[in-house]
């Protein structure tokens, strides 16, 4: 064997929570167990920043090592009429932008993803390589009936109901629509996500418009955050997972559906079709009678399509691993050293 690439994967607090943080944890994890890698701040041969924010400072002009930044999405820059930069966020953008051109190699999880990139940001296509990601593997894990029953009981929930995940109530969620066609099929939706529920005040910000919108709706519960553990739950005790995204640039919440054995209905926009499995039920996201219609016709699946659907979503979700993430990655660190 070779000498080993020696890796500083500089996460920083912005790594911290949900999302990001949990893509460095795991990409971390994987990484220590390749023996070509050694993970460490002294003298690395690259250095990989594992997230990239559009309006703030995250990627640093001087570059003393090979360089390797992580891009997860431009959401805000594809739906840029419903993500106002302002001035500031301007400028920083602009600095990002040019603190870009320094880097070896852009990652990010989807072809959708670099496409966007390669357009937006005016970088060739053989400098932005795709690394899919993966799952908690705590969502494949089985869960006991009480557990079930515990949790049904913390969040009163329905026998019947619908889930979504979505952080905030970010406008590429297309949450509005969801919550329209679910009312319109009396049907109870549950929306995990601690930012939606925060309290929305004057002047409401184009951000925030889709929550004033959620809002009117009666049928809608919200849990909150809640753990990994009882997240496997809910998905466990779903009816249906739904994804109605506009743009998203991986999608984890749709697999995470699919691994933990949740019948899934999703958007056919950007990157999504990439994660779900053939044959799967799908819909354009900005024709609502289309998503009334495929989540009516997912609600009156026999139990043998049910379960198929099921089966073939949980098979899917078994290509999507960390080890592949890692070595996928590190394919990328021997291209820049």
């Amino acid at each position: 064997m070779g000498k080993k690439i020696k890796v500083f994967l500089n996460s920083n607090q912005h790594s911290e929570g949900r999302g990001v943080g949990f893509y460095s944890k795991f990409l971390n994890e994987a990484l220590a167990k390749l023996p070509e890698v050694e993970l460490t701040e002294n003298d690395p041969d690259v250095v990989h920043y594992p997230f990239f924010d559009l309006f703030y400072p995250t990627l640093p002009f001087q570059k003393k090592n090979p360089t390797v930044v992580t891009i997860h999405d431009l959401t805000p820059l594809v739906m840029s009429d419903r993500y106002p930069k302002g001035l500031r966020g301007g400028i920083t953008l602009l600095r990002q932008y040019m603190s870009l051109r320094g880097v070896k190699a852009v990652i990010t999880d989807s072809q959708n993803s670099k496409k966007d990139i390669v357009r937006l940001f005016h970088l060739p296509e053989d400098k932005v390589f795709v690394t899919p990601l993966a799952v908690d593997p705590e969502y494949s894990k089985p869960v006991s009936q009480s557990d079930l029953k515990k949790i049904k009981t913390k969040y009163r929930l329905p026998d019947k109901f619908i889930l979504n995940l979505s952080a905030g109530p970010n406008p590429n969620k297309n949450l509005p629509a969801l919550a329209k066609v679910t009312e319109k099929l009396k049907t109870p939706l549950v929306i995990v996500g601690r930012g939606l529920l925060q309290e929305v005040s004057e002047p409401i910000h184009p951000e925030l418009r889709d929550l004033v919108e959620l809002k009117k709706y009666s049928h809608i519960i919200y849990p909150g955050f809640v753990s990994t553990e009882e997240y496997n739950c809910l998905n466990k005790l779903a009816t249906l997972y739904c994804q109605p995204s506009l743009y998203e640039g991986f999608g984890l919440p749709l697999l995470e559906a699919m691994t933990s054995g949740c019948l899934i209905v999703s958007s056919n926009a950007s990157s999504l079709p990439e994660i779900y499995h053939q044959g799967a039920l799908v819909f354009d996201p900005h024709n609502q009678d289309d998503i009334e219609r495929v989540i009516r016709k997912a609600l009156s699946l026999t139990p043998q399509e049910r379960t198929a659907q099921i089966k073939a979503g949980i098979e899917r979700s078994r290509e999507f691993t960390w080890e592949k993430t890692a070595q996928a990655t590190l394919e990328v660190y021997k291209k820049v050293v």
